[in-house]
């Protein structure tokens, strides 16, 4: 009698699901052949929005409005605004080549929501990245009448295209200007989904960790700036006043008050009477740049009496000095209600600029830094073709050798940090 064989379950047993899974994926490939075909896969690995399928957003691009459409060829940024121009940038532009006196609308493609922004010529009041709510907008310009017209680039835009705003409770926004008009093509579509390269601007918020960021928010620097062979290290000294010491003073409280927001914040100097040149690499302007700073507060002190005690910023823009201007003329350091004073000269080549160095140095490609005279050609390399222009103000405290201006000062010298800190931060909040 023939003996009968035990079966071995466990030799049977991966071979049973060996075979499931060869039948499956047998299965899913005559599926996809069957039924895919062509069309599924052009909808594979596209550009996604609002955490839909390819399929989806696809259908929500095909909704967007672009009857009409106005071609954009250049942008830059200030501080935290970002300025949109119908023509290449330059100081000389006339105003139909920029956005003044448009509004721009903003449409969240995910919730619908819209947000209309009038723009001005100045370039600190343009499109505020850091007053954004997280969205991915498609951008218009808005007439009105209610006309809609939707914004592109003459050409893709591929770098150079992502800028940071300041730290606001804690968090921070990232725009990306995205301006691709093969964004929702598959890989080897023939024909493009967009017409244009379009404009959109994907905002993100994200938490920041002052410790580990590498980016600053705002800089502090005080006078002399331009510290070179046979300038005093420490500007102006009068009657046992140091201009170089009386600002570090203010300059050291007002780090603290700004960091007690949550901001990061650089000294430029590492002490009042620290030799360090401003132009150059490696100098004032050259850390600047590097830090990614948005904001640039400078402190200074002057000697001249038709050199008129405020805040100083450049001629083309102005909002951030006057609220801090306001603010010191709160505790009583200025009087009247003389607003902002802007520098300009004409260099009749590229257009007007600002006749102050700390102010224009740091403004990048938009306020011609690197560009006015020989030595601020030594910026060249790093700020001239810098399209991330620093918002520099210029705070003159006072005459160092006037009496009456410096008993003003120790009278009001506590206070002034805090005025400043206030302006600041009301600015920032849009108020």
């Amino acid at each position: 009698m023939a003996k009968k064989r035990k079966i071995r379950y466990d030799r049977l047993i991966p071979l049973v699901i060996l075979a499931l899974l060869i039948l499956y994926l047998i299965l899913s490939l005559l599926v996809h052949l069957l039924f895919g075909g062509k069309d599924n896969k052009k909808d594979d690995n596209i550009y996604t929005l609002c955490n839909l399928s390819a399929k989806k957003t696809l259908a929500l691009v095909a909704k967007e409005d672009r009857q009409n459409a106005l071609m954009l060829k250049d942008y830059n940024f200030y501080g935290e605004s970002l300025n949109l121009y119908f023509d290449s940038y330059n100081r000389e532009m006339s105003s139909d080549k920029t956005l003044d006196g448009r509004t721009v609308a903003l449409i969240d493609m995910c919730s619908g929501a819209e947000t209309k922004i009038a723009i001005s010529r100045e370039v600190d009041s343009q499109i505020d990245i850091g007053s954004l709510k997280p969205g991915f907008y498609a951008v218009y310009t808005v007439t009105e009448d209610g006309v809609y017209s939707r914004l592109y680039f003459d050409k893709s835009i591929y770098t150079d295209n992502v800028v940071h705003s300041v730290t606001r409770n804690g968090k921070r926004n990232t725009v990306e200007l995205i301006a691709n008009k093969k964004l929702f093509d598959a890989e080897g579509a023939e024909e493009s989904v967009l017409d244009r390269a379009y404009l959109y601007l994907n905002v993100t918020s994200e938490s920041v960790d002052p410790t580990t960021d590498i980016d600053y928010d705002v800089a502090i620097v005080t006078a002399p700036a331009l510290t070179m062979e046979g300038v005093s290290l420490v500007g102006e000294e009068y009657n046992g006043y140091v201009e170089a010491k009386e600002l570090w003073d203010v300059a050291e409280k007002l780090k603290q008050n700004l960091e007690a927001y949550d901001l990061k914040v650089l000294m430029l100097k590492d002490e009042y009477n620290q030799n360090i040149l401003y132009y150059g690499t490696g100098g004032v302007a050259y850390k600047a740049y590097r830090s990614n700073v948005k904001y640039i507060i400078y402190l200074d002190m002057t000697t001249d009496d038709n050199y008129i005690e405020t805040v100083y910023s450049s001629y083309c823009s102005g909002k951030l000095a006057r609220s801090i201007y306001m603010e010191l003329v709160e505790i009583g350091l200025y009087e009247g209600d003389e607003l902002t004073q802007s520098y300009k000269e004409t260099d009749g080549l590229a257009g007007p600029v600002d006749e102050a160095y700390e102010i224009r140095e740091t403004g990048g490609k938009v306020l011609g830094a690197g560009t006015y005279s020989e030595i601020s050609q030594m910026n060249a390399s790093f700020a001239s073709n810098n399209i991330h222009g620093i918002n520099t103000v210029k705070i003159v405290t006072s005459n160092i050798w006037s009496s009456a201006s410096m008993q003003k000062w120790d009278e009001h010298k506590d206070k002034v940090a805090e005025a400043i800190t206030k302006g600041y931060i009301n600015y920032l909040n849009g108020q």
